[in-house]
């Protein structure tokens, strides 16, 4: 099992300055990297003292045979999201739920990183991961 930083594509997006929240995104491109089942891909970073509110995975390009993935970090891995399916329709978002670990989002006090561990070996997916963000600062 490797790990891989792919948050360098990164960006955030403020949509709401009085409530301090706003979405970061980043486009995962596994034909361009292929990774294997149970990989750490580090997928966004968010700094300290950020409330994740919200995770939604969205299919781009469909992998092609069965794949999946978790969404979460360190220390739960799927808990924020606890899968997505990345052999679906292009187009479908998979998002953190009440099933979900963090029922609602996670509160992070140091910087860390939001990862996404595929169930499956990946070739052709790409995904845009997006994160709601409120800053607690």
């Amino acid at each position: 099992m490797a790990t891989i930083d792919l948050t360098g594509g990164q960006s955030a997006i403020p949509y709401d300055g009085l409530n301090k929240i706003y979405r970061i995104k980043n486009r995962l491109d596994f034909s361009a990297l292929h990774v294997s089942a149970s990989d750490v891909v580090e997928a966004v970073q968010v700094k300290a003292n950020t409330h994740v509110k919200k995770v939604y995975v969205k299919l781009v390009t469909a992998e092609g045979s069965t794949a999946t993935c978790t969404v979460g970090d360190a220390t739960h891995a799927n808990g924020l999201i606890a899968t997505a399916n990345l052999n679906s329709t292009p187009g479908s978002i998979t998002q953190n739920t009440a099933s979900d670990t963090y029922v609602d989002g996670c509160i992070y006090t140091s910087a860390t990183d939001i990862v996404l561990v595929p169930g499956n070996n990946l070739s052709h997916a790409i995904v845009d991961v997006m994160v709601v963000c409120q800053d607690l600062n």
